[in-house]
């Protein structure tokens, strides 16, 4: 099957073309957010960014290296206040060292809120007339599987993905489907295949179309509308889901604007 993809150059190839505004601090997640709302563009909040020491200084900042290198994103703009740990000017050498398109804003140097707001809309806008997208042929798709709850159909899943050339990576390191994310993200995977515990709800990543399929617990059948695929659901159904995912069909995360990132921390903020 011809599977659609979006050439994000040293990204590689994605499903989705995302424009990342990436808030290099918990203090700059409101301008990001006012920023992508503009430009119908993706962002996320967080707690990281300021007040961490040690081995997480570097953690995060490879974790949001990773965020801006992902296939999905198609060029990112940093946004940060100017007195933070995670110094943005840093991150976005890093950055430019692999994607040209990728641009920053300090608050403190762009008066204040509405000045990051104004300016951040305008670089935004100008990375994307500089560094248009053109839509290709995904040759090889990279599926990602949280598997925070077990489930029967996930060994024959893997093998019939196998058989169409499709490659595969689990993570079940946790109960908790966002830290299965994270590590799916680092990875690089296109799309995600999520069977969350049975006592959480369907969820999904802000870049990473993410699939839910239901367990038969109490509290997925009671919020059953939110997700996508059933316990019931075959492996060919599932299939089905996930080429259809990949060529541009929503899932029921990405229509209600759902997802969240979770980033491992060694130390508490102090």
């Amino acid at each position: 099957m011809t599977m659609k993809g979006f050439d994000h150059g040293n990204r590689g190839i994605g499903v989705r073309n995302h424009q990342l505004i990436l808030p290099s601090v918990v203090c700059s997640t409101r301008v990001s957010s006012r920023i992508a709302k503009e430009m119908d563009a993706i962002t996320f909040a967080h707690q990281h960014g300021c007040g961490f020491i040690g081995n997480d200084v570097g953690r995060i900042t490879d974790y949001f290296a990773a965020l801006a290198n992902h296939p999905n994103v198609s060029s990112t703009l940093i946004v940060g206040l100017g007195c933070e740990t995670l110094q943005g000017n840093e991150l976005a050498d890093k950055l430019l060292s692999k994607n040209k398109s990728t641009n920053y804003l300090v608050t403190q140097e762009s008066g204040g809120v509405q000045g990051t707001v104004d300016s951040g809309v305008a670089a935004a806008k100008e990375l994307r007339t500089k560094y248009p997208t053109p839509q290709v042929v995904l040759p090889r798709l990279h599926l990602g599987i949280d598997l925070s709850n077990e489930s029967p159909v996930v060994t024959d899943l893997v093998a019939a993905l196998a058989d169409v050339g499709v490659d595969v990576t689990i993570s079940s390191s946790h109960k908790n489907s966002g830290l299965n994310f994270s590590d799916l993200m680092e990875a690089g995977v296109h799309v995600i295949l999520s069977f969350p515990d049975s006592n959480q709800p369907a969820s999904g990543f802000p870049l990473i179309p993410t699939i839910n399929v239901a367990s038969n617990s109490p509290l997925h059948l009671a919020l059953k509308d939110d997700f996508d695929l059933f316990a019931s659901s075959s492996v060919a159904e599932i299939i089905e889901k996930i080429y259809a995912v990949v060529n541009g069909e929503q899932t029921k995360v990405e229509v209600i604007g759902a997802g969240e990132i979770i980033a491992a921390r060694e130390v508490r903020s102090v």
